[in-house]
């Protein structure tokens, strides 16, 4: 078992069981920023984009114990890297917008300590250091998908139920406050961040790649 191999095994691990934890945070022990109780917290992106990292890092540690290689391997970086940047559009959107809102120690207590920095980081960090997979500009469209998905369902969601008197009660981010075109206006602002994080995940570990002189992928593209 190579050194890297090691550390790999050790941040996944290490990714699970933070993401557990925070779970169990976020339902017995409601502290912080937490804006809602049990399972309602799984609107938010935050909690499923930790939720999907949590998810993968248990996925590949079971290929690693299987030997998974060639494809089925490729695949799995692939939506690690997905996970990564799910996680990185979290970090970026707590630390850059809503830290500097409501305060930098009120963002990282509780279950939002894992959610909002230890496992964004650990993930982006794994993913930069650790991973060996060609990732191709492609997948970095391809990992804008959960995004996406979210986001979609977000504003579809909103549009079926309309207003009502609590302004949050469907409209939990508050996007669409200032109207329909000021709220897609922020839906396509977070895909070009969704976008950048990715962009920048990929060129950070192509260096890393490049410098270290290891790749599994053989294909150049």
């Amino acid at each position: 078992m190579t050194k890297k191999l090691k550390w790999q095994i050790a941040a996944n691990i290490f990714i699970a069981l933070a993401t557990v934890i925070g779970l169990l945070m976020m339902f017995f022990l409601r502290y912080g920023m937490l804006l809602a109780e049990g399972f309602a917290n799984f609107r938010y992106f935050t909690v499923l984009s930790n939720v999907f990292g949590g998810a993968m890092a248990v996925v590949w540690l079971i290929s690693a114990a299987l030997g998974a290689k060639g494809k089925a391997a490729r695949i799995i970086a692939v939506l690690k890297f997905m996970a990564a940047v799910c996680l990185g559009l979290t970090f970026v959107t707590v630390m850059i917008f809503l830290a500097p809102l409501y305060g930098y120690l009120k963002m990282l207590v509780s279950a939002n300590f894992f959610f909002h920095l230890t496992v964004p980081l650990t993930a982006m960090a794994e993913f930069v250091l650790l991973n060996e997979h060609k990732i191709y500009i492609k997948n970095c469209v391809v990992s804008m998908l959960p995004m996406l998905l979210y986001g979609m369902t977000y504003l579809i969601y909103n549009l079926i139920m309309g207003r009502s008197e609590d302004p949050y009660q469907y409209d939990w981010y508050g996007f669409l406050l200032w109207g329909w075109p000021v709220g897609i206006g922020i839906f396509a602002g977070i895909c070009a961040v969704t976008f950048f994080v990715a962009s920048l995940l990929r060129l950070l570990n192509n260096k890393v790649q490049k410098r270290s002189g290891t790749s599994s992928d053989k294909e150049s593209k």
